[in-house]
């Protein structure tokens, strides 16, 4: 009778001290979430200079017109590229000049939470569930001002607002997507990035728990819904326009398997390239121009 009771009494301990540890855990990572992945912390927005030709403009979005850089072309097929998260308008800017040359007009875009523009309501990056209504806004503008068809360009997490935007308003004007390391499940993302981290004094990877416990507790302190971050699970009827990806096969902050994952959803319409040694975003840097004649070689695809 006594040896069962202590087997008891040491088993509820060892699931007590496991509630503990997981919601410690869980508190921490919590925190290193929330302000890693979701409070602004905008980079400066600095004008690039180059081979082209680029003017200011700023388009308009339900929270207030947005900066944007305009590069015109002859043709009226335009790229809007929509940079990740961290970055600015200048990621894109390694296809700034090839393109213009090939007669695509750009949109290079800010929005919501980058610096100088409006904050969303939240006061959080929404991983594409708010933003896509700035992405809506500059589509209307290259609408507005000539383009009779668009092609979306979406670098890390603006392959989310792209997404989203698709999804939440599918337009027949944008016939194609380039994507660049999209981030389009984050919390598959934020799994990847906690499986390569260790645990605070105890030298241990952080277990897949507590990845789960932490992405609980933030949906519970700031409203993340996690499922509604996850544009691979309707990508089968959200792409209706051939889709080109590149991934680096290095990249540790976004995982290959998202973009497999997305790719098969629709093999026909999605082709994925694989760049050997590539970081995150880092395709065009490792195979410069592979990367351009794939881009150009898709958007002639796509005819005029």
């Amino acid at each position: 009778m006594r040896s069962r009771f202590s087997f008891r009494a040491v088993l509820w301990l060892l699931i007590t001290l496991v509630v503990i540890f997981h919601l410690a855990g869980g508190w921490y990572f919590s925190n290193e979430l929330m302000a890693d992945a979701f409070i602004p912390d905008p980079e400066p927005i600095t004008a690039v200079e180059g081979g082209y030709e680029l003017q200011e403009v700023r388009y308009e979005s339900p929270l207030g017109p947005m900066d944007a850089w305009y590069l015109p072309a002859s043709g009226t097929t335009w790229v809007v590229h929509v940079h990740g998260l961290g970055a600015t308008p200048a990621e894109a800017e390694p296809l700034f000049a090839p393109l213009q040359q090939a007669g695509y007009p750009q949109l290079s875009i800010t929005y919501r939470n980058d610096q100088g523009q409006p904050l969303d309501p939240s006061g959080y990056y929404q991983y594409g569930a708010t933003e896509w209504e700035d992405v809506s806004g500059a589509v209307d503008y290259a609408l507005a001002n000539g383009a009779s068809n668009v092609v979306l360009s979406g670098f890390s997490t603006g392959a989310a607002h792209s997404m989203s935007f698709l999804s939440r308003q599918p337009r027949e004007i944008v016939v194609g997507m380039l994507l660049d390391a999209p981030n389009v499940d984050f919390g598959r993302t934020v799994d990847y990035a906690a499986s390569q981290r260790e645990l605070p004094v105890v030298p241990l990877p952080v277990p897949a728990t507590i990845s789960a416990t932490a992405k609980f507790i933030t949906s519970l302190r700031i409203g993340v819904n996690w499922k509604l971050l996850d544009y691979i699970a309707d990508a089968d009827e959200t792409i209706r326009q051939p889709v080109l990806i590149h991934h680096g096969t290095m990249d540790l902050r976004v995982p290959m398997e998202t973009s497999l994952d997305l790719q098969a959803t629709n093999p026909d319409l999605i082709r994925l390239i694989q760049v050997e040694g590539a970081g995150h975003v880092e395709s065009y840097d490792v195979d410069r121009q592979g990367y351009l004649d794939s881009v150009l070689a898709f958007l002639g695809g796509l005819g005029s």
